[in-house]
């Protein structure tokens, strides 16, 4: 019998060194609303594949570029722009010195960049069997010779990955959650990704999973350089739901407790 978890009166939201998620909850959300609000130089490598932790963000988002032949900033900036930025780069989207945040990138011949994040199942007692994922798409500029995509794939395995942002086999595509550019133009332009009209809700829900205790979930999201001038996309509101079986040890524990309170009142 499936254990879904909003018995669960508390949520404990515990960050790992390495910057993951630990599992200990029915639920997690974030809204990015921690990440900066000023532009912050030499957050990450210039050497491809090197992971950082995003700060900020309290579900342990990492970054790391993907390729490009930069070997400086603006690549290694995270950049806070509300729109107008072109530049290859991570950025922290939003209204002009606004509050509400969202994560995003454009990629450009110098600097493809990528984030995702991990979730170490912490529970000692509960093996994860189903996630559901769900957030907002914002479009902060638009594309000028094709639509981009900003692909979202996704894994499972032992915790800690150094490498999960880059690696190339072993990840199931999760097309529900890429992000998909607004309509391509002759010019691309800012556009305000607060708006509703540049806004798509964004939901999937990943069933047959076994993510034991001390394993991990990785979800990510890779862009690529287009061709023309890149879009500007990114997530907001992001909320992670689970459910949940008891570990097999734990689960024949309890029902032989079933049993033996049984017997008790039978007495």
């Amino acid at each position: 019998m499936k254990i879904r978890s909003p018995f669960i009166l508390l949520i404990l939201l515990t960050l790992e060194s390495h910057g993951a998620y630990s599992f200990t909850g029915p639920a997690i959300s974030e809204n990015f609303n921690g990440i900066p609000t000023t532009t912050v130089t030499n957050v990450f490598s210039n050497t491809a594949g090197t992971q950082t932790v995003i700060s900020g963000t309290s579900t342990g988002f990492s970054g790391a570029k993907l390729a490009g032949t930069s070997s400086g900033s603006p690549g290694s900036s995270f950049i806070v722009d509300n729109g107008v930025g072109t530049s290859g780069a991570i950025y922290s989207y939003g209204a002009t010195s606004g509050a509400d945040r969202a994560l995003g990138t454009v990629a450009s011949g110098t600097n493809v960049m990528g984030f995702g994040f991990e979730i170490v199942n912490s529970s000692p007692t509960l093996i994860i069997t189903e996630i559901t994922a769900s957030f907002t798409q914002e479009n902060w500029r638009s594309s000028t010779v094709t639509t981009n995509t900003f692909a979202a794939s996704y894994t499972t395995g032992a915790a800690a990955s150094t490498t999960y942002l880059t690696a190339t086999t072993g990840f199931t595509a999760a097309g529900a959650l890429s992000l998909i550019g607004p309509t391509f133009g002759s010019s691309n332009g800012a556009l305000d990704g607060n708006l509703a009209a540049n806004q798509t809700a964004r939901t999937l829900t990943i069933t047959g999973l076994s993510i034991a205790p001390a394993a991990s979930f990785y979800l990510r999201w890779q862009d690529v350089n287009d061709a023309g001038n890149d879009a500007a996309l990114a997530i907001d509101d992001l909320i992670i739901s689970f459910v949940t079986i008891p570990e097999p040890n734990i689960a024949a524990l309890l029902s032989g407790l079933g049993v033996i309170s049984l017997l008790r009142r039978r007495r």
